[in-house]
């Protein structure tokens, strides 16, 4: 990974972070609540692409 790519993958994960505690907190549960619920999300997502991304040979035959 690139750092450029890197960089881009943290400023999501950064901006999905606040934003999930911000919900959390407005809807009255705790800042770690918010953050466990993000990191699952992010995590569940990357394994997914990362998982697609290195299947793509075995989906266009290669």
């Amino acid at each position: 990974m690139s750092l450029l790519a890197g960089l881009f993958l943290f400023i999501i994960w950064a901006a999905g972070a606040v934003a999930s505690v911000a919900w959390a907190l407005s809807m009255g549960a705790t800042l770690v609540i918010g953050l466990v619920l993000w990191n699952s999300f992010f995590g569940f997502c990357t394994a997914f692409g990362l998982m697609l991304f290195w299947s793509r040979e075995h989906w266009l035959g290669d």
